[in-house]
């Protein structure tokens, strides 16, 4: 398999930050740090996970997800690859 043709870590962490952080806004949380107060999230690793500098599980983010009120399918639905 050739390198180029792998996921990148970092720039994947930097894409799932950017589309929480899209859909937390739609949702009418302005601040991120409201948004894990009010979820029962830890406000600074929540943080983290949208500016793309943490790894995150996918148990934790079915969780955010789950506050977010959208599934799996629609976080990665043709959007993710939009977000900028």
């Amino acid at each position: 398999m050739a390198k180029n043709s792998l996921l990148n870590n970092e720039e994947e962490f930097k894409k799932i930050g950017l589309r929480l952080k899209y859909l937390r806004k739609s949702k009418g949380f302005t601040s991120p740090d409201k948004f894990a107060y009010e979820n029962n999230l830890n406000r600074s690793q929540y943080g983290k996970y949208e500016a793309g500098s943490a790894n995150i599980t996918i148990g934790t983010l079915i969780n955010i997800l789950n506050c977010l009120g959208i599934s799996l399918s629609e976080f990665f639905n043709e959007d993710y690859n939009q977000q900028k």
